[in-house]
């Protein structure tokens, strides 16, 4: 051999040496240099080739890898990688022609057929596409990425049980695929197997605690999973859990309330607190309710959520009596000793807005305390905790004054201190920053007004996690089985929220990518927090309007989706704010609407029934009393029955609940006559196990979208929408 192509060949394999080690300039300058030598190297100008496409150096990597296919047509790796490199340009028939070569050179090349697979997927080809991982795993059965490709298109195409095998097939090969413990806990969900899907997420967590959809659907489930009899190691094990979700900011601690406090609570506790809270006993000294109150899930779970319990309320209320006259009559080391347990009532408190039951002798000493405190120099942290039990600390100009550049040793009570006096204050200045546009002339909407200025509704606490979602994807998956054509690109939305509240919607629909979000309402104070939501996660592209519905027409403006949840049924006329809303919506736009159902409301009107005849108000001494009385009407189950509301746990709730100044309900027959009238295409309802319930008895009604036997299943299903009906709807021209 000649002394030249030694040297090239030492040359050679010092390229690859260094190529293998991403040593990229080196190699590059040593695959250029056995070119110089010899221009017809093939291997240099294959591999030069694949570095220039490794470097995003598209124009030379197509030079040279079709150099390579010039000089040897059946080089299976240069079709291969020029697929790779038409693929990422876009030039997807390209890319397909190439991979398909490989195929014609190879036909066990797996990534080949693996790659042609992902492309037809893109395409929209889904058989095409299953045939190609079909192949793969033919070639390879463990090739894990083509068994969870395949059960993504067994997903889509309905498939269940084998998507789920796909799934199960991928942790076989790879125990810690963190996606398909994810997707296997999806379809686990609409299966309806919530304690399979409960462990596939939380297996998910384990090995990525960070997974805020796996964190967000266990929280999620914990509505609809009702846990059994819990043993003393699944216990331990789901408490942990529960404090990991309660530690975090980015998820709806209201959805894993009921299953937390089964953890905390069996029934040989519950009956025991209930018979001591029933007594005259001092709670505080009594050793099993003694030791809940040390509990840091109970803490958290007054922190973070409503306690939605009679028995919770109950002991709640107890505890704070106690702990004001202890605290009167100078008893102040049991205090101390549960002060955490004090300053996480007093968020409670504060988070209900102070809806639990007060005697007069509590009104009396907590005016005493009050004044006892804005006069005392030195600032009392106990005695401050206990007021914030009772009233809002910012109500007191001379406490704020003294707090708002306080800093604790505990870190909870500067918790308390935000929550009470920063917040509520941060609120009142982003008043001043909220436009207006048309004034507010309507009588019914001036009433309703005034109802949410005087109590913003829902409060809320987490901050809520955003994602990036296709809009039209994610409306299939929310109307499924129902489908519409997603070609239709979707991408920039224009978003109007009708009616936006505190916000909580406008967050949800911050989820659809790159959206542009317009929210009205006709209260400054519930704007307010919603804008103190918004700022705290930094949005920009979230813009809101003080202004009625009835005004909106003004805007000049159309919308791709409009949002409208709970809001039409409290106008003096729902069809003309309807009216107005189908007006903004774009041709083919998209509209959510949430109407109460009169089927579901009957408890709300005996209700409302209740109110008038005790000549109730709508103050917050009323709604107080009043919830006593539904407390306490033994003699009337079906009034006593609201007392299980969500809704029925704080002074903003139960005043939209059961004291709203305007009330419409529906019928579903009355809301296919209005869509008929308006044009608009009834695309399905979003709670997925109601409409698998439904299915089993409509199994003929293939798109779940006939309300006529929707309103054969609420008939003979009453309670099943939970007051409300929420479905989307299509406008159809």
């Amino acid at each position: 051999m000649p002394k030249e192509n030694l040297s090239l060949k030492k040359i050679f394999n010092l390229a690859l040496q260094n190529h293998k080690v991403n040593n990229i300039q080196i190699a590059e300058k040593l695959y250029k240099k056995i070119l110089k030598i010899n221009p017809n190297h093939l291997d240099s100008i294959f591999l030069l080739g694949s570095l220039s496409l490794q470097i995003k150096n598209f124009d030379k990597a197509r030079q040279l890898l079709q150099k390579t296919i010039k000089i040897n047509p059946d080089h299976a790796d240069a079709h291969f990688n020029l697929g790779i490199l038409f693929k990422e340009l876009g030039e997807l028939q390209k890319a397909m022609s190439c991979y398909t070569s490989v195929i014609e050179i190879n036909p066990n090349h797996a990534d080949a057929h693996f790659n042609l697979g992902i492309l037809f997927k893109e395409l929209g080809e889904l058989q095409k596409a299953m045939s190609c991982y079909t192949s793969v795993i033919e070639i390879n059965p463990n090739h894990a990425d083509a068994h969870f490709n395949l059960g993504i298109l067994f997903k889509e195409l309905g498939e269940l049980q084998k998507a789920m095998s796909c799934y199960t097939s991928v942790i076989e090969n790879k125990p810690n695929h963190a996606d398909a413990h994810y997707n296997l806990g999806v379809v686990n969900t609409e299966i309806g197997n919530l304690n399979q899907a409960m462990n596939c997420y939380s297996r998910v967590i384990e090995i990525n605690p960070e997974n805020i959809n796996a964190i967000r659907n266990i929280s999620i489930l914990q509505r609809n999973l009702k846990f059994g009899i819990i043993s003393k190691k699944n216990r331990i094990h789901f408490k942990k859990i529960f404090l990991s979700l309660f530690k975090r900011k980015d998820i709806d601690h209201e959805d894993i309330y009921n299953n937390a406090k089964l953890i905390l609570f069996n029934r040989k506790n519950h009956d025991q607190m209930l018979q001591i809270i029933n007594s005259d006993s001092l709670l505080l000294e009594k050793t099993i309710i003694h030791n809940l109150l040390k509990e840091e899930l109970f803490h958290l779970m007054l922190q973070k959520s409503l306690i939605k319990d009679q028995f919770l309320e109950k002991m709640l209320t107890k505890l704070r009596y106690q702990i004001l006259f202890n605290f009167v009559d100078s008893n102040k080391n049991i205090l101390n000793e549960n002060f955490e347990f004090i300053v996480s009532l007093a968020e409670q408190c504060f988070f209900n807005e102070y809806v639990f039951i007060q005697s007069k002798k509590e009104i009396d000493n907590i005016d005493e305390l009050k004044n006892l405190l804005e006069n005392n120099k030195k600032i009392n942290e106990l005695g401050i905790a206990i007021l914030g039990c009772y009233v809002p600390l910012y109500l007191s100009k001379k406490i704020t004054n003294q707090l708002l550049n306080y800093k604790s040793k505990n870190n909870l009570f500067n918790d308390l201190i935000i929550m009470q006096i920063k917040e509520p204050l941060k609120e009142k200045e982003l008043m001043n920053s909220i436009k207006s546009f048309e004034k507010i002339s309507d009588n019914t909407s001036m009433m309703i007004r005034d109802q949410y200025e005087e109590n913003p509704y829902p409060r809320w606490r987490y901050n809520y996690s955003t994602s990036t979602l296709n809009f039209l994807i994610s409306l299939n998956d929310q109307i499924k089985p129902n489908k519409i054509d997603i070609k239709n690109k979707f991408n920039k939305p224009n978003i109007l929220i009708a009616g936006c509240g505190t916000g909580k919607h406008v967050l949800i629909a911050n989820d659809y990518s790159k959206a542009n979000i317009l929210a009205n309402d006709l209260s400054l104070s519930s704007l307010a927090f919603a804008k103190r939501k918004v700022h705290e996660l930094g949005l920009k592209n979230i813009h809101f309007l003080h202004t009625d519905i009835l005004q909106l027409k003004k805007l000049n403006r159309k919308f791709d989706v409009i949002e409208c949840m709970g809001v039409l049924h409290h106008m003096k006329d729902p069809l003309k704010g309807l009216e107005i809303l189908v007006d903004l919506l774009e041709p083919h736009g998209f509209l959510f609407l949430g109407l109460y159902s009169e089927i579901a409301r009957q408890n709300i009107i005996r209700a409302r029934e209740f109110i008038k005849i005790n000549k109730f108000k709508a103050t917050l001494e009323d709604i107080r009393v009043c919830r006593q009385e539904i407390f306490n009407a033994v003699d009337n189950p079906k009034l006593q029955r609201l007392s299980k509301a969500s809704d029925f746990y704080s002074t903003s709730t139960v005043r939209d609940l059961i004291f709203n100044v305007q009330e419409h309900r529906f019928t579903l027959l009355q809301i296919s006559k209005i869509l008929k009238k308006f044009k608009l295409e009834f695309l399905g309802f979003i709670d997925l196990n109601l409409k698998n319930k439904f299915s089993k008895l409509f199994p003929n009604d293939k798109k779940n979208t006939s309300l006529d036997n929707w309103h054969k299943f609420e008939i003979t299903h009453p309670s099943s929408f939970n007051q409300i009906y929420r479905f989307w709807v299509k406008k159809v021209q």
